[in-house]
Order: C-alpha cells, then structure tokens, then sequence
C-alpha cells in the first residue's frame, strides 16, 4: 500500500510522503482484510470499503476502475444499453462510474476533501494510499487506491452544516446529495456516491494529481508540485461558521 501523507509537505494541501504494501485480501463475508498476515475489520460500503484500524478508506474497483458491490449494480448489458435510467441514476452515469480511472476519482476525492477541510466542514485529508493488488473473495480484481482522513469520532462534535455551505466552498454536491444528508458528527464524510461530490473548477488540478497518483509509487518530489497551484476562488466559510450552523 502507497501512501501520500502530510510529513515533509510544503503546503498542507498536497500530499508528499510514500510507504508501499502490496497486496490486501477482502473477504466480503467476515467482514475482513488481511495486509501483511495481520487482520483487519473491513466496514463495506457499496463503493468503498473501510478500515477503522489504519483509518483507510479504499475503493472497491474492477481491474483499475471504480465499482460497485450494491445488488442495485446493473449488470453489463443493462450498461451496454443506450438512454434511458436504471433506478435513480441514468445508464450513462452507471456507465461513468463503473469506467471511471480509481485513480482520476481519488483526485477528484482529494481536492474535494480538502476544501471541504478548509471551509471547516470535513476532517483533514492526510494520505493517499494505493494497493498493487486487491483479492476479494478470492477473485484478484487488481488495484484500488483511497484516502486517509482523521477520524471524526476523535474530533469534537459540531451541528450539521448546509448545503449552500458545501456549494460555497466550492464543490458539486453529488447527484442525490449524501455528501449533506449523511453527515457523521457534523462533518462531510460520505463523498461516493454513482454521481459522487467533485470539486468545482479544478479540472487542472485534478489532472495534476492524477498524473502522479496514476504511477505509483508516487514520488514525494513530484507530488510537491501538485494541485492547488492557484488559490480557491470560492467564498471560504470560517470555521466557527460551520459549527453553530443548522
């Protein structure tokens, strides 16, 4: 496992640091992961999986590609069909997000959860991390990248943010907005939905980080001239703002 982190950063918006493992089991129905012969509790998402113990949160991804473990998944040829909606989302947004580069979506992620720290309506961002190889169920499904953030049960309690406060500063909410609706402790956590939350304006940016988070392993030298070269254009909301909003 790849890691970016804070240590040795010039500027707390980019990641710089690497540490390297290389390959994680899941298993979907203990509920666990195995890195390094120790084991690990794995909380599944539909789109990510998490682990409390090394506070990573992990992609579930198909050779290089986001996924999705949901029943609620269309299968290939309900993809392969052209217009039209399955559920809440149209196909061609299925489509997107089971083709979706993990690597282009962890810096979309990224830039998102920093903004969303800096606005004081989400936890710090603090490493990126990449697996060389994922087995789950015993079926090696390649790659899968994620992100670290601090814990927010470790960090005091807020009120629940708005949504305007998410838009201003400066992100798309995502299709069906549980980036606002399942806030945890007050914070924005829940950044993966099919159409999930992206940061507003930061195609250059993204592309940046996704250059260097695309071939691992990641060089801290490199990643210190990523992202955030240019500063947000968006109304930033104080902190203290977030915390007595409701």
């Amino acid at each position: 496992m790849y890691y970016f982190g804070r240590i040795m950063r010039r500027d707390p918006r980019q990641p710089s640091h690497v540490l390297c493992d290389q390959e994680v089991l899941l298993d979907t129905g203990k509920k666990q992961a195995i890195k390094n012969c120790a084991e690990y509790e794995a909380k599944l998402g539909c789109r990510v999986f998490y682990l409390p113990a090394l506070e990573a949160k992990l992609f579930h991804a198909t050779h290089g590609c986001t996924d999705c473990v949901h029943t609620s998944r269309p299968n290939e040829a309900q993809l392969n069909r052209t217009g039209g909606t399955l559920g809440r989302y149209k196909t061609e947004e299925w489509r997107k997000a089971v083709t979706t580069p993990i690597t282009k979506r962890l810096a979309e992620v990224w830039l998102v959860s920093v903004r969303l720290w800096e606005a004081g309506l989400g936890p710090q961002p603090l490493w990126v991390c990449s697996v060389d190889r994922v087995v789950r169920d015993g079926r090696d499904i390649g790659p899968t990248c994620g992100i670290l953030s601090h814990n927010v049960f470790r960090l005091r309690r807020k009120r629940r943010c708005k949504l305007d406060h998410i838009i201003q500063a400066g992100l798309v909410p995502d299709k069906i907005q549980s980036c606002f609706r399942q806030q945890v402790r007050g914070y924005v956590v829940d950044l993966y939905s099919v159409v999930g939350c992206v940061p507003e304006g930061a195609e250059d940016e993204t592309n940046a980080l996704e250059s260097v988070l695309a071939h691992p392993p990641f060089s801290p030298i490199n990643a210190l001239n990523l992202c955030s070269s240019r500063p947000f254009h968006q109304k930033q909301i104080p902190s203290n703002q977030a915390v007595n909003s409701e």
